[in-house]
């Protein structure tokens, strides 16, 4: 070993030595890799505005942006013209008939009532589209390179490209910006003249006319199957050389950079009954003509402002392994999948890989994020790309009041808003009642009713679910004004509702019909099994619509409760809320079965080879506040039970979906609130190592998916701060992993703000901030009540 060697690796150390959790942070705010993506799923990087995404692979030779707009869907009324939210007519003359049999026990003829008489018309349904891929061929670039690096910068929302070939060096950056509504691309040659490229969009709507007008790309379509219109405009600005056209393509050539404007609309308003009337080319006109007025540096400048205003309210670090830090992003995954959980760092590029997709994917004017968030290399989106609202879409909004990103849960409430009249119907058609109602699939068409298929599409409690988001709203914000003119009206329709549908049972109230999220029981000789026997996707020799489901009894206490603490805070429609009150009180209990589980069902019908990946019954654990381990300690360890014997990983072929990034998630959430850090924090390495990729997004059963990724900030902020049951708890599931950090701008419920550091595993200080001016609350440390104004450890704050 030679002295140059031995002296490099001692200033190394001296390096590491001197390292502070602040130097972390620009190694854990970036994804970066020394080769080009060839693979979407797995290695491509995703910028995004809250209305387009963009996936771009940084090849070489040629550049790919695999491009998709929010408001991209096939279906809708434009496809089916008798469209009308999913609402098949006549359910409501049987619903009585099928609560009757549900009480009675005869759950054959409730199923088969329910599967003919309560389905959904998916005519028309539709899906997330994208609208194509735009490519950038490369000129003089046939050699191999050197120092190639491509990268996303999370903390900037940011990514680069650079390489030096044929002794140039080349880069480029590329941002989607939310105040000018557009991507940007910058292109540059370190020597003049050396920068060269045939630009190029394939489009994946066969109805699309591509003009090229001077320095402009101009595409006019419409989606496929509905005849929306959509509108695509792209702006090269070249430094040097010229632009000329050919065959529909762009090509630059001699220039020392460029600079490229792109941005997408539709003719979607989010309007009932047509959802349409946007000017898509005037859209497109207008932002694209803004965006010229203004320099490179202006649009990098106001897209970064706008990004960091949301990003750097929220900063996390924690002591990892320093050296493991500098090493590439596939490097660092490789290693977690090969069982190294000292990259304690990775965990925090994780929470902020999470923050800046949700960021990037929901914002205040746009729609939410579905479950490829906003970005889509397909014609058709996994699983439709849609809202579903049986975990997946609120799991990536658990994120959005503890990062205090509100605005980013703006687009969700809009759309839930957009969901009331739709809603009101289906109540009408198949339950005979005012109120409104949703179930288990979303579009941005106003779909609100039942599933075209019984085991996932029975459940009426969704809109139960969304009104819990509109609630928590207010608890992280505390704005009145928001809670009065937006929140009220929807969650007290949707109470009046479920006032006029609970079912007695057993001298108390339950739901029916409703399906326990996408399962049932298995019956053997007219009885239900000892254990479950068949694949978790059967629909033979099950029951399905049994007595009591407790997820939904649990959602409709939730909302009970959520709207009665508003009506305190209004100081409004007391009669109302004594109703709601009593309904409440007469809700059947939740009950502890045979196994010391949490009972499913009001049947004790559990059993520990149900390896289901839902874990529906409970919601009172998460995001709900009935159980607890301190106030409820006896549900709390029935809880814990479930969760032990319903499993947290894959269980081979008779379960295909189990395991998957949404549902570890979920589990993560219940260890977290069980104050469990070890279990939690296991599933979390579960979920990135079985489930992840290199480009550390995750998937449910092979597809990306983005509600475990945007969740990921969520549950770390939970095994760090709890405010769900009144109390401010600090440090309540922190794991032996992580055993040194700070945590800045965590809010609790209230509108308080917290930072935290910790060292040793144990709270080093903690700084709470009353943002609204409110009393602080009783405040927990690692499960013991302590007096802050007394702690030495506490520093406290009014705004």
């Amino acid at each position: 070993m030679n002295k140059a060697y031995i002296l490099l690796r001692i200033l190394v150390i001296i390096y590491f030595l001197n390292y502070q959790l602040s130097d972390a942070r620009e190694f854990n705010t970036k994804l970066w890799y020394d080769y080009p993506a060839t693979d979407w799923k797995t290695q491509a990087l995703h910028l995004g505005n809250g209305y387009m995404g963009a996936s771009f692979y940084g090849g070489i030779k040629e550049e790919r942006f695999d491009i998709s707009e929010k408001t991209m869907w096939t279906g809708g009324p434009g496809e089916n013209k008798a469209y009308n939210y999913g609402i098949i007519e006549g359910g409501h003359r049987y619903v009585e008939e099928i609560r009757n049999a549900i009480v009675e026990g005869d759950i054959d003829e409730a199923d088969k009532l329910v599967a003919n008489h309560f389905k959904g018309d998916y005519n028309g349904f539709g899906a997330f589209t994208s609208a194509g891929s735009l490519f950038f061929s490369f000129h003089n670039h046939d050699t191999l390179v050197n120092g190639y690096h491509r990268e996303l910068d999370v903390g900037k929302s940011l990514a680069k490209v650079s390489y030096e070939t044929n002794g140039v060096t080349y880069n480029r950056e590329y941002f989607c910006s939310y105040p000018d509504r557009l991507m940007v691309l910058k292109f540059k040659s370190s020597k003049p003249g050396k920068l060269g490229f045939t630009m190029r969009h394939d489009l994946t709507q066969e109805a699309g006319d591509i003009t090229i007008k001077g320095n402009e790309m101009i595409v006019t379509g419409k989606i496929d199957g509905n005849n929306q219109g959509y509108s695509i405009i792209i702006k090269v600005i070249n430094n040097g050389g010229e632009i000329r056209s050919d065959n529909g393509q762009m090509q630059v050539s001699g220039a020392d950079s460029a600079v490229v404007l792109y941005t997408v609309a539709t003719e979607y308003r989010p309007v009932l009954p047509h959802y349409n009337g946007a000017d898509a080319k005037g859209i497109c006109r207008r932002l694209i003509d803004n965006a010229s007025q203004k320099s490179y540096s202006e649009l990098k400048e106001r897209h970064m402002a706008d990004y960091r205003n949301l990003f750097d309210r929220v900063h996390l670090a924690m002591t990892g392994d320093p050296e493991v830090e500098t090493l590439p992003t596939d490097q660092r995954w490789e290693m977690l999948r090969q069982g190294t959980t000292s990259d304690s760092g990775l965990k925090v590029l994780l929470f902020n890989l999470g923050r800046y997709l949700l960021i990037s994917a929901s914002r205040e004017t746009g729609l939410p994020s579905n479950l490829q968030g906003t970005w889509n290399t397909f014609k058709q989106a996994p699983w439709s790309g849609n809202y579903q609202s049986n975990i997946n879409l609120q799991a990536m909004y658990w994120t959005a009041g503890p990062l205090n990103l509100p605005e980013c849960q703006e687009g969700y409430i809009n759309w839930i808003e957009t969901l009331v009249e739709p809603g009101r119907k289906v109540a009408r058609e198949y339950y005979g009642t005012r109120g409104w109602v949703s179930h288990t699939t979303g579009n941005i068409w106003g779909f609100a009713s039942p599933g075209s298929d019984m085991l996932w599409g029975m459940y009426p409690s969704a809109s139960a679910w969304h009104c819990q988001h509109l609630w928590s709203q207010y608890e992280f914000t505390m704005d009145k004004d928001y809670l009065k003119n937006k929140a009220w009206p929807i969650m007290k329709e949707a109470a009046e509702f479920w006032l006029l549908n609970l079912v007695p049972y057993e001298g108390k109230l339950i739901i029916a019909p409703a399906v326990s999220a996408e399962h049932g029981v298995d019956i053997v000789d007219g009885r239900v099994a000892e254990y479950t026997i068949t694949s978790g996707e059967a629909r033979e020799n099950k029951w399905f619509n049994l007595p009591g489901p407790f997820q939904d009894i649990q959602m409709v206490y939730d909302l009970f409760s959520n709207v009665i603490a508003a009506s305190e805070v209004l100081g409004k429609d007391h009669e109302f809320i004594r109703k709601v009150a009593e309904a409440r009180s007469n809700l059947l209990p939740m009950r502890i079965g045979k196994y010391g589980q949490l009972q499913e069902w009001a049947w004790d019908v559990d059993n520990p080879r149900n390896h289901h990946r839902h874990i529906s019954h409970l919601y009172a654990l998460v995001p709900g506040r009935q159980i607890d381990p301190f106030k409820s300690p006896e549900l709390a360890e029935a809880a814990r039970v479930s969760l032990l014997m319903r499993g947290d990983g894959f269980f081979g072929p008779k379960w295909p979906h189990a395991g998957g990034n949404w549902s570890q998630t979920w589990r993560i959430w219940c260890w977290a609130r069980l104050h469990d850090g070890s279990n939690a924090v296991r599933i979390f390495n579960d979920m990135v190592r079985d489930t992840g990729f290199e480009n550390l997004m995750t998937s449910q059963s092979g597809n990306m998916q983005v509600d475990g990724s945007m969740s990921t900030p969520g549950f770390m902020a939970e095994m760090l701060l709890q405010s769900h049951q009144g109390e401010i708890h600090i440090l309540p599931a922190l794991p032996f992993e992580w055993p040194e950090g700070t945590v800045k701008g965590l809010v609790a419920r209230g509108n308080f703000i917290i930072d935290i550091e910790w060292k040793h595993s144990r709270l080093v200080s903690c700084t709470i901030k009353s943002a609204g001016g409110y009393e602080i609350p009783p405040v927990r440390v690692t499960g013991e009540l302590t007096e802050v104004s007394t702690d030495p450890r506490f520093n406290l704050l009014n705004n």
